[in-house]
């Protein structure tokens, strides 16, 4: 479900006018830039913010209320592909993280004549004593065959 949080929509304000400081340093830089106004949306879901959607234009006052509409929708969707990403990717991770655990254990197992609790314990102490995460742990056991040692 997406929360809903109002766009900040701003045409420059004109610099010759008296402004405040953070204003006056901005507007000048901006309308270099050759930014006239913009409006900008929050992406997020009721899990995750995932930053921002910002619109420019070189045209002072160029967003109406149906930009505003359209950004919504755009912002919408923006977000819902970037949180279905960042899961996707962090369910990858996840698993070859598993795999990769699963893996150490093995080659521990047989080396050593250890059980599966064995070979895990082995890990998760090499782990905490070093301060280094189990995933790493595994990591060097299967690419350098290794045994972390306290």
């Amino acid at each position: 479900m997406l929360r809903r949080h109002p766009p900040s929509r701003a045409g420059l304000p004109d610099p010759r006018h008296r402004a405040r400081k953070p204003v006056a340093v901005y507007v000048p830089e901006a309308r270099k830039l050759g930014i006239g106004s913009m409006i900008g949306f929050l992406l997020y879901t009721a899990d995750d913010n995932l930053g921002a959607l910002n619109l420019y234009s070189p045209h002072p006052g160029a967003f109406t209320d149906r930009s505003e509409q359209i950004g919504w929708l755009l912002a919408s969707h923006a977000a819902v592909a970037f949180s279905s990403a960042r899961t996707h990717a962090q369910l990858n991770t996840a698993l070859e993280t598993r795999h990769e655990i699963g893996e150490a254990i093995g080659i521990l197992m047989g080396r050593h004549k250890l059980t599966e609790d064995q070979a895990f314990a082995v890990l998760r102490k090499a782990s905490q004593e070093h301060n280094i995460k189990l995933r790493d742990i595994a990591r060097t056991v299967t690419e350098t065959g290794d045994t972390p040692t306290s």
